[in-house]
């Protein structure tokens, strides 16, 4: 490699170099015979800057370590004071001060750190100090360039108001927002906290697919695909249940999937097309069973990742305490809209219903009676739900995969969690009777007929799955299950205002500028010449 960059030097002479000084700082570079991309693969790590920051606590101002050790990572921050300089390192466990000084890098290595800018990576060995001021630093001797920013970072980022500019250049909003970046971490942490408790109690994880012919397992607008291979339009996946319970009727009795889920709806603070749900079913199970499981499961996760079952956040401007410690508040959803709304519903009619509704504002766009009074929920109690809540039994007529309550068929053995007054969960007894099971998939297609005649649009609707029902008529147990939203969950857990802000990468509409290469087409032309690119 040695003999290959002197080759580009005989090309790229430094007096070349030096009239093209004012276009790219990368010629700069190149004039003191650096180029990462050419003769760095790889940098030898010996620690992370969290382990320096446990191990070298004790050192007092002043006082230097002996011990070397080599990090890598990016520079966030830089500031020159005449023959030293320090800068902020992030090796992405955690950042620490870098200490460069003039005298003991010397005249060479210095011209590099002259030229070293906010968000290039680089890999540095030194000894731990701590200095006069207090600040655990490294004191840098050795200096390598690994990557280059060819762009200007933002001198500040925090609190941008362009939001749009934030989703667009998602990887630096991660990079530079300590806030997102915390989130998505705790996200990772949260889903293995998910996987380690219920592999301890003998779950398994299976992949369900996410191009299927029919869709279902929830009541959402999909999104539509063709498959050319077999000529058939298929539906991308809304949810894993139907595909979880026919692995429970295949004696998979416990089993969970954390998967990608996709709706085809609105885009909002709330919700998104694409999202991350974890789905569990537990055979020879009910309801209680499976709200008694999530209640442990959640819990344990969060005291894991945040140290307590007790959750500081933010909450409509306010402070808030979250208690996740079992057990949680349970309440019917009748119950709650009469006593969050004093609004009553019990026992009245769907005609009763639609003019109450009418009068409250609430728009009326559909024949379940269960609807209207889950509209009702939705608008004057579910934002008084802020600490961990089960609302439970809701109405048969809209909860077509669920089990008829056992002491009233017109509820359903189901249960809905709300935390921050936000829906994150939703569960039930599972519905294991195919007869019965096949009447209320062909009530949901005749819904959604008629709906589409009064109402001059489509109401969400479960489609017929025939072949659901068939392995339904192999027998499935009785069996709870519950589908848990973790982008939701992780929003709530953060006080972050939006699940955008949750989500690593959201879809953007493609913006116009011009990369590196086009507008700089000297450097362009180095490239294909050293590389011989234009011989590949």
């Amino acid at each position: 490699m040695e003999r290959y960059f002197s080759y580009i030097f005989e090309k790229y002479t430094l007096s070349s170099v030096m009239l093209m000084v004012e276009k790219h700082r990368f010629w700069n570079l190149i004039a003191l015979g650096i180029d990462p991309y050419l003769t760095e693969y790889g940098y030898e790590i010996s620690t992370t800057v969290l382990e320096i920051r446990s191990r070298y606590s004790y050192l007092s101002s002043g006082e230097e370590a002996k011990d070397f050790h080599s990090i890598a990572g990016r520079i966030m921050g830089l500031r020159r004071h005449g023959k030293i300089t320090f800068a902020v390192l992030d090796d992405g466990t955690a950042t620490i001060q870098l200490v460069f000084r003039y005298d003991l890098l010397g005249e060479s290595l210095w011209k590099i750190v002259e030229l070293l800018n906010t968000g290039d990576i680089v890999g540095v060995k030194g000894r731990p100090m701590r200095t006069l001021r207090g600040e655990l630093s490294i004191l840098v001797s050795e200096l390598s360039i690994l990557s280059i920013t060819w762009r200007d970072y933002p001198e500040k980022w925090h609190g941008l108001a362009d939001t749009d500019k934030r989703y667009r250049l998602r990887y630096l909003d991660i990079m530079m927002n300590e806030r997102i970046r915390k989130a998505i971490i705790s996200m990772h942490r949260i889903e293995k906290s998910f996987r380690d408790f219920l592999d301890s109690k003998g779950f398994i994880e299976i992949h369900t697919p996410k191009l299927q012919p029919i869709y279902g397992g929830a009541l959402a607008r999909p999104f539509t695909t063709r498959m050319h291979a077999l000529n058939k339009t298929v539906y991308l996946s809304i949810a894993p249940e139907t595909y979880l319970k026919r692995a429970v009727v295949a004696n998979l009795y416990r089993v969970y999937e954390i998967a990608v889920c996709f709706r085809n709806e609105d885009i909002d603070a709330q919700h998104y097309p694409e999202f991350i749900q974890i789905e569990i079913y537990q055979a020879f199970a009910d309801w209680n069973e499976m709200m008694k499981l999530v209640e442990d499961m959640i819990a344990y996760s969060i005291k894991n990742v945040f140290g307590d079952y007790k959750v500081e956040v933010e909450h409509n401007g306010d402070k808030i305490e979250l208690d996740f410690k079992p057990p949680w508040k349970r309440i019917p959803l009748e119950e709650a809209v009469e006593s969050y709304g004093g609004i009553k519903v019990k026992g009245k009619s769907y005609e009763e219903l639609v003019e109450t509704a009418r009068e409250l504002g609430i728009e009326v766009d559909d024949f379940r009676r269960g609807k209207i009074i889950e509209k009702m929920f939705e608008k004057f109690a579910e934002p008084k739900l802020v600490q961990p809540t089960y609302v439970v039994l809701y109405p048969r007529d809209i909860s077509p995969l669920a089990r008829p309550y056992r002491n009233d068929p017109s509820y359903s053995e189901r249960f809905e969690l709300f935390v921050r007054s936000l829906e994150i969960g939703n569960g039930y007894s599972e519905l294991n009777n195919p007869i019965v099971q096949y009447y209320f998939f062909k009530k949901e297609e005749d819904l959604r007929l008629k709906s589409v005649h009064r109402f001059a649009g489509e109401v969400e609707y479960h489609p017929m799955d025939k072949d659901y029902v068939r392995a339904l008529e192999y027998g499935m147990p009785p069996t709870a299950g519950v589908g848990i939203g973790i982008y939701r969950l992780i929003m709530i857990l953060t006080g972050l205002p939006s699940i955008k802000d949750v989500i690593p990468f959201t879809i953007v509409e493609p913006d116009e500028f011009k990369t590196i290469a086009e507008n700089h087409e000297d450097i362009m032309k180095y490239y294909i010449e050293n590389l011989q690119l234009n011989k590949i």
